[in-house]
């Protein structure tokens, strides 16, 4: 609601918007695409550019656009399915408590070898708004919180199947969750 969101701080909506980025790439990119998922993720992508990379729109018809961004890749993901970033932050979310948008920001920050063109688009929104995310967040995790955290990521089996396909584990294992973790 672009009533809601005028007077937030600027990281906030920059993770809320972030949310709905990621939403677009990991659907778009995605095993289970089809034709709604599509029509619904590339009219989001395509607002999500306006709205975070250019300058000829106004504060509200920006607050606008972000809210039918969010509609738009709500429903892209109703078709479809997310991947790699969300089923890594519900991971981040479990054992650490971190809120859903700026863990998938932090997540996705590290994701170019699964999302390379929307990685570097992520990163490009991240330094035109001026955002810092926290780093070094698992560094001081116990063997058991790091464990918690990859097994609450692997057990989001249908995210990872949109992500990389039928064989998904192939590809992702918990020595492979845990260097992606420790990088964040």
């Amino acid at each position: 609601d672009p009533e809601l969101t005028k007077d937030v701080p600027k990281n906030q909506w920059f993770y809320t918007g972030m949310d709905c980025y990621i939403h677009c790439i990991e659907s778009l990119q995605g095993t289970y695409l089809n034709a709604f998922s599509q029509s619904y993720g590339e009219k989001a992508f395509e607002l999500c550019k306006q709205i975070f990379l250019e300058d000829t729109i106004s504060e509200e018809e920006m607050q606008d656009k972000l809210m039918m961004a969010s509609w738009h890749g709500g429903m892209s993901i109703a078709y479809s399915q997310v991947g790699v970033a969300h089923a890594m932050s519900y991971g981040l979310a479990f054992v650490l408590g971190t809120k859903h948008g700026i863990g998938n920001c932090i997540v996705f920050d590290h994701l170019e070898e699964f999302y390379p063109d929307g990685v570097k688009l992520f990163k490009e929104m991240k330094e035109r708004h001026g955002i810092q995310l926290p780093q070094g967040i698992c560094s001081n995790l116990s063997n058991d919180e790091m464990n918690t955290m990859i097994d609450v990521a692997l057990g989001l089996a249908p995210l990872w199947e949109n992500a990389l396909g039928k064989n998904w584990q192939k590809t992702i294992t918990k020595d492979k969750l845990k260097s992606l973790y420790s990088k964040m």
